[in-house]
């Protein structure tokens, strides 16, 4: 029976072990910027006029041009299934909408959001989806709700965070978007932005699936410098890439306890592009090929609080 037990705990060490080595996977032909979405890898190319949707065996899926009927994409995200969803929006319209397609690219249906123009598309663990949204048209300068839910049907489920309980500037009230970069998460109870909402630095805001207002955070380091939110676990824990003039991998962790972002101690070894389940995804990129490494978030230690 010792022999028994001992072997177990053998066995139990070793598994350990396993599941704290860091994973890699290697993708090619890569062109420009990446980020990783549910086991998908997206990848613009540096002129953003076509995007790629590389499948979990790090192949390409498909492609697709930037422009379609006019309009263009401004986010894309993919679900776990390899449903893609894609936010676009067009300068002559003032109606937006979220195309919706397979794993091989081909156009399944699309979802009239109406006015709301979406600028951020994400899929929650339900498999349904939120957008980030402004509001188009004669409606413009009043206040809005900015996070719509809809169902893959085309459904809209509800709305959520008005402009003016996040406190945003009444005078520029436009969901920004930035070509290549996800500013809207999801985990298993919460909703994340990255948001500009008034000049100087910017704030992240979370919800919950029913829009109560979570909390509210100054995206900045207690030593001032600016942090930019590049992954959201599964569990809701929040990572981000530090914004320095000279120095290059250094991320820090949303203490939600304490109001601070803490910085990670170490390295990760590469670019973070994203979550998958409680694990970082991070890049090392060489030319037009990049190796991923899968990091388990919780075999990161965080430095102490700097005042």
């Amino acid at each position: 029976m010792p022999a028994v037990l001992s072997l177990l705990l053998f066995v139990a060490l070793i598994s350990a072990c396993v599941a704290q080595t860091p994973v890699t996977a290697q993708y090619e032909n890569l062109h420009g910027v990446i980020i990783y979405s549910n086991g998908y890898l997206l990848s613009w190319d540096q002129q953003f006029t076509e995007i790629t949707v590389y499948d979990r065996d790090a192949k390409p899926a498909f492609s697709a041009p930037d422009r379609v009927d006019g309009a263009s994409p401004i986010m894309w995200a993919v679900d776990s299934d390899g449903l893609v969803a894609g936010a676009y929006w067009s300068r002559q319209a003032t109606e937006g909408r979220i195309d919706l397609r397979d794993r091989f690219g081909n156009i399944i249906g699309s979802i009239n959001t109406g006015s709301y123009m979406p600028q951020q598309v994400v899929f929650a663990p339900d498999h349904t989806i939120w957008a980030a949204c402004y509001v188009a048209g004669k409606h413009a300068i009043q206040d809005f709700k900015i996070l719509h839910h809809y169902a893959r049907t085309g459904e809209e489920l509800g709305q959520a965070l008005s402009w003016s309980e996040v406190g945003g500037d009444p005078t520029h009230p436009v969901i920004e978007s930035v070509r290549g970069s996800q500013l809207l998460y999801v985990a298993k109870d919460r909703i994340g932005w990255n948001a500009a909402v008034h000049p100087g630095f910017r704030t992240w805001i979370e919800v919950d699936f029913s829009g109560t207002l979570l909390g509210k955070y100054d995206m900045r380091t207690a030593e001032g410098l600016a942090v930019w939110p590049s992954a959201m676990t599964a569990s809701g824990n929040v990572w981000a890439k530090i914004s320095t003039p000279h120095q290059n991998g250094r991320f820090t962790f949303l203490d939600r306890s304490k109001g601070v972002w803490q910085e990670v101690a170490g390295n990760l070894g590469g670019l973070l592009i994203g979550s998958d389940g409680d694990n970082l995804v991070t890049a090392q990129i060489d030319g037009a090929s990049a190796r991923l490494k899968f990091t388990a978030s919780s075999s990161l230690q965080t430095e102490a609080a700097k005042y």
